[in-house]
């Protein structure tokens, strides 16, 4: 990135732009992160805000090798009646780091989540003959999550206690008390252990860097769990008991993390008072959810997943099942209750208990669970002559190692279902699984997290 001042040659004889610079533009598309794209003089441009066939006048804040970053210094001067702009919901909409998308109408994120699918995998996949379905949304595309992670500042002259949220591309804390994507039973709650922490702790407040709030969709009880620099007094824990008096909440717990930036959980979590797992109905399932379990932030889009994953899977009765990177069992669970032999793999030690736990809660013996990294411990029972009929791939954004799309393959799965959050290692991914043999039948985007640019899809796959 270049400093002020700095230039940037560019191809073909145009000028070189400059950081502060500033120009005239038309954003020509939106880039995957749902920023405009504009061409200032030649060189690719990502604009945050502007939308297809609107004009504004923008200043050049970064230049790399092949695109800058620029922001709107106008107000929008053009706009294609095909515009899609809409009025945000969140007063803080543009400071705020979290939702990319909320000034697009609804039905127009849908169709850019489904867009970003589709190029990812003509551009990266080289599959540019795929069909991709259109994206599964909601009726009602707001407050839909089930947990949210708040950054907390300490202001010693005032003795307060600011609640918000990291500006885009930085820590730094754009204080806000509302959260469009927050039941406001979450909000209430957070406003309130807010305003209480300061009289609870007092100077030892300032060790509180994020405060998690977790909310059970099915039954609105809520789960409190502070990060904190260091571990607080006998006191000071005590007096954090009170939390659970707030309406909602039945659990109250700590983690601790030192670095205030970064991963917010630390190795471990203590229950302080109340209940150590909140429930929720995942159709013929009951799910509990301890503090630190990985659950799906959207439980309605996460019902909706299943589903279609299990309606993808067909499953018949005694059929052999791998579910890698179960996290606490969720999938693998829904494909148990049809009459599957499930194995789920997972680094996780913290989720395989809690996927064990959640198989004995609803009485399904017909798993196992089992701790280790998925591209060792799959090659490993593949050569030892184990076989999956199916093969479900859930893995993180980084998508799966290369042994482990080999040892797919070498498991001989007729079927394989790769639920993905990264369109980009998906497409990468794709590639080997069709040269080992398999076909894509069908691509499903999912829309996990509306207002935002993220975007899951399912696919699923047969053994040609």
């Amino acid at each position: 990135m270049h400093r002020v001042g700095e230039q940037q040659q560019n191809g073909g004889g145009a000028q070189p732009i400059r950081v502060g610079e500033v120009y005239p533009a038309t954003a020509v598309r939106l880039n995957d992160d749902g920023e405009g794209v504009v061409l200032l003089q030649g060189l690719v441009t990502f604009v945050p805000g502007l939308l297809p066939g609107e004009g504004a006048t923008v200043r050049v804040v970064s230049v790399a090798r092949h695109f800058a970053r620029a922001e709107r210094v106008s107000a929008v001067v053009e706009a294609t009646e095909e515009s899609v702009r809409t009025q945000p919901e969140c007063a803080v909409f543009e400071q705020c780091g979290g939702c990319r998308l909320q000034h697009i109408h609804y039905g127009a994120q849908l169709r850019h989540k489904r867009e970003v699918v589709r190029a990812a995998l003509q551009r990266i996949g080289s599959l540019p003959e795929l069909s991709v379905a259109d994206t599964l949304g909601m009726d009602f595309p707001w407050r839909y999550r089930n947990q949210v992670q708040v950054p907390l500042s300490y202001d010693e002259e005032t003795k307060t206690l600011l609640a918000g949220f990291f500006a885009a591309h930085s820590h730094r804390l754009i204080a806000t008390q509302t959260c469009a994507l927050e039941p406001l039973g979450m909000e209430t709650t957070v406003a309130a252990v807010t305003r209480m922490l300061p009289d609870l702790l007092g100077r030892e407040v300032r060790f509180v860097h994020h405060v998690v709030v977790r909310e059970s969709y099915t039954n609105e009880r809520q789960m409190v769990i502070l990060c904190l620099r260091e571990t607080l007094g006998h006191r000071q824990q005590q007096a954090l008991r009170k939390l659970s008096t707030l309406p909602q909440v039945v659990g109250v717990a700590v983690t601790i993390q030192p670095r205030s930036h970064g991963p917010v959980w630390g190795k471990t979590v203590e229950m302080l008072t109340g209940e150590s797992f909140l429930t929720e109905d995942m159709d013929d399932l009951e799910m509990l959810i301890s503090p630190r379990s990985f659950f799906q932030t959207n439980t309605l889009q996460a019902r909706m997943l299943y589903r279609y994953v299990r309606q993808q899977a067909q499953i018949v009765p005694g059929q052999r099942v791998l579910d890698a990177y179960c996290g606490i069992g969720s999938i693998g669970l829904y494909l148990a209750a049809q009459g599957a032999y499930v194995v789920g793999m997972e680094s996780n030690p913290a989720a395989v208990v809690d996927a064990r736990r959640n198989a004995a809660h609803n009485g399904l013996s017909n798993t196992e669970f089992v701790t280790g990294q998925v591209e060792r411990e799959l090659p490993r029972r593949v050569v030892s002559g184990e076989r999956f009929d199916l093969t479900v791939l859930d893995p993180p954004r980084d998508g799966c190692r290369k042994e482990v799309l080999q040892a797919v393959a070498d498991a001989d799965s007729n079927r394989v279902i790769y639920v993905s959050c990264n369109p980009a290692t998906l497409a990468r991914d794709l590639v080997q699984l069709v040269h080992t043999g398999y076909r894509v039948e069908t691509v499903q985007p999912v829309d996990m997290f509306p207002q935002t640019a993220h975007v899951e899809c399912v696919v699923s796959l047969m053994r040609k």
